[in-house]
């Protein structure tokens, strides 16, 4: 099969294995579950190792569900683990590679001791969560060093975007059996008329940050697309800008307004056909009129002037968010302890501190301390400075790819200002969505992603 039919397989077996999942969950059937889970699995183990990222994000709106019971460990982060070991299985012992770098151990061997004896200073347990994490910061660079060049941009935002349309329209259906509505997580507030909705996530922020990313990606893909493929991309970008709508998040208005914002500049700024960007600010000014007018917004557009006519400050238009910050930044500054080394990676609130930071950066300092910020910061650096091969004929020439860079730092990192990510998939799977749109954009894919460029 050509790549375009190995893509179409693809994702055909990606949705099936989440339709097998949603009806073993309808039907309350454990073994329809754990088969729709196997298909998971299957899908890593076979498919090409550079279908990995993209498969994990069609997967990641679906991981809260890909469990027997609500309570129970996500089937999702183990298939990190299985990857892992099989292509260290693979990749080590049939084709004697070494695919690890002594230099990424060593670090990763410094921050288990710095967060162990932090752990044992503080009387706190080793969890699986913390062995993931610290796997993780081994696979992340290792994957993206091996799979590079052959990582597409364009396939993950497909891929991701799918999947948040499949796993949104399935928990719209599921939401209905009562057995369900301990993974289906619905926030009403009666007195204001809301109602919030959140995928199978049980925070609508995280389910409307999913969705910025993917609309992001694909006004991103927008510039190398022929019209009536720009066509469906916009339908598929109103879509999502419908499910995000769902989330009532005013998170999601904000970064998606700065997005848009960002996205627009790029336009006018890139060079090509007049009647090329003429055609695409058409079709942005149509979709944003249908929003505004169409009736199946309405309510939601409602509800979100609510949410906003109740700011009366900047604790009630964050939704306390600000004074969760002080508390922690008052916190840090008192316990130069925890400021210098934190809390070891364990998911625990001490003292003042009795909610999560609602933002990832203070948590990072609050978990790893000063001292493991910053080795958490070489560790990036190590990730970043991978080296790749530059493909001299790029999908498209941007006029000014800092600009658009720009937009894919809003819909990979924007939503860590009100989220917190160190534990959750993401910390790991956005910083390497970041590094293959950077790629895609500077023209460092091994080959063009698409067919259909912008006439110049």
């Amino acid at each position: 099969m050509d790549n375009k039919q190995n893509y179409r397989a693809l994702l055909f077996f990606c949705i099936t294995g989440v339709l097998i999942l949603s009806i073993g969950h309808a039907l309350n059937i454990g073994p329809a579950v754990l088969g729709g889970v196997l298909v998971f699995f299957l899908l890593l183990l076979v498919s090409h190792g550079s279908n990995f990222l993209a498969i994990m994000l069609f997967y990641l709106p679906w991981s809260p569900v890909m469990k027997l019971n609500s309570g129970d460990y996500t089937f999702y982060t183990i298939g990190f683990l299985l990857f892992f070991c099989y292509v260290l299985f693979i990749k080590e012992l049939f084709e004697k590679k070494a695919v690890l770098r002594l230099q990424n151990l060593l670090l990763i061997s410094v921050i288990a001791i710095y967060t162990l004896t932090v752990k044992l200073a503080l009387g706190y347990d080793i969890s699986l969560s913390y062995i993931v994490f610290l796997v993780m910061l081994i696979l992340i660079p290792t994957y993206f060093r091996i799979y590079r060049n052959e990582l597409s941009f364009e396939k993950c935002i497909i891929f991701f975007s799918a999947g948040i349309m499949a796993a949104s329209f399935s928990s719209e259906i599921l939401m209905n059996y009562p057995h369900m509505l301990r993974f289906i997580e619905i926030t009403s507030w009666k007195a204001g008329g809301l109602t919030r909705l959140s995928g199978f996530y049980g925070d609508a922020n995280y389910y409307a940050a999913h969705i910025l990313t993917a609309i992001c990606g694909l006004l991103i893909l927008l510039f190398n697309k022929r019209n009536y493929e720009r066509i469906l991309l916009f339908i598929c970008i109103i879509t999502l800008v419908y499910l995000g709508f769902l989330s009532v998040s005013k998170m999601f208005i904000l970064v998606l307004a700065a997005a848009a914002g960002v996205w627009l500049l790029s336009v006018l700024i890139q060079k090509g056909r007049a009647m090329t960007k003429i055609s695409m600010l058409i079709t942005f000014a149509a979709g944003v009129i249908f929003i505004v007018m169409s009736p199946l917004f309405d309510k939601l557009i409602q509800m979100y002037l609510v949410r906003f006519r109740i700011v009366s400050d900047i604790s009630s238009f964050t939704t306390g968010r600000s004074d969760i910050l002080q508390d922690y930044f008052s916190y840090l500054i008192n316990h130069p302890f925890a400021l210098l080394f934190g809390q070891g990676i364990t998911q625990v609130y001490t003292g003042e501190i009795i909610y999560a930071a609602h933002n990832s950066f203070v948590q990072i300092i609050y978990q790893l301390g000063i001292i493991g910020s910053l080795l958490l910061v070489i560790w990036l650096i190590q990730l970043f400075s991978i080296k790749g091969e530059v493909n001299t004929i790029a999908p498209y020439s941007y006029t000014s790819p800092g600009i658009v860079v720009m937009l894919l730092v809003i819909s990979c990192y924007g939503s860590w200002l009100a989220l917190d990510i160190l534990f959750a998939d993401e910390f790991f799977l956005m910083p390497l969505l970041f590094l293959v749109g950077k790629d895609y954009i500077e023209g460092k894919t091994k080959k063009p992603d698409i067919q259909g460029y912008i006439e110049k």
